[in-house]
């Protein structure tokens, strides 16, 4: 019986992909991107690069402060990379939309006495104030990022971080949340812990990393725990 879940933030809890589309959009626009779709769609060929890096343990800071200067780059023009970056963090700063029905399943997992914890590659200012400001920050009893720990998912060093500062953590009770295959359930089954993938989209899993138990609405948390 699992006492301990760790939950992923972005797309598992935190509408993520809500701020970032408002957030490119006013960047865009305001640095002169009339083409939107061109510009979203090399965004994110540059931006799914940069995480793939962070995950394999690339320095994050530099990569994140690098990527809208690339951007802009293979449009012809020249920004400062790092101010850039700056105003989009603003908007993301300030999403804080949540997925479906995530408050009524922490207060209900909170209720029934299991510690809660985050457990994100996010950037650690970011998530602190997205929790706060959604209202869900009062269900975690500690929140830990990639940031601070210095390692993100999937290293095995990121849940050892987790479990060297929660004395009572142990394997056979603790269990991973998560939306992202490589980053959650990798590094989940990496660590040898239980995962659970919050599969919203519905994708087929070819990859070698396997989730205990799959769910493809919050509200099924509330059942299979």
């Amino acid at each position: 019986m699992y006492k301990t879940l760790i939950f992923d933030l972005d797309d598992t809890l935190l509408d993520f992909k809500a701020g970032e589309r408002y957030g490119l959009e006013q960047i865009f626009l305001a640095h002169g991107l009339d083409d939107l779709t061109a510009a979203n769609t090399q965004y994110q060929i540059i931006n799914q690069a940069v995480w793939q890096q962070v995950e394999h343990g690339a320095d994050r800071t530099k990569l994140l402060n690098t990527r809208f200067a690339k951007l802009f780059a293979e449009f012809g023009q020249a920004v400062d990379g790092q101010k850039v970056e700056l105003e989009y963090r603003h908007y993301l700063d300030t999403n804080y939309a949540q997925i479906p029905d995530a408050q009524l399943v922490l207060a209900n997992l909170h209720d029934k006495g299991y510690r809660i914890l985050a457990g994100t590659n996010g950037v650690k200012l970011t998530q602190e104030r997205r929790l706060a400001a959604s209202g869900l920050a009062p269900y975690f009893a500690a929140i830990y990022t990639s940031e601070e720990i210095g390692y993100a998912k999937p290293a095995k060093e990121f849940f050892q971080y987790i479990f060297q500062h929660e004395a009572q953590l142990s394997l056979s009770d603790t269990v991973m949340i998560g939306d992202g295959l490589s980053a959650d359930i990798q590094g989940a089954q990496i660590f040898g812990l239980d995962r659970i993938w919050v599969n919203l989209k519905k994708q087929s899993n070819t990859s070698a990393f396997k989730p205990t138990q799959e769910i493809q609405r919050l509200v099924e948390l509330m059942e299979v725990l």
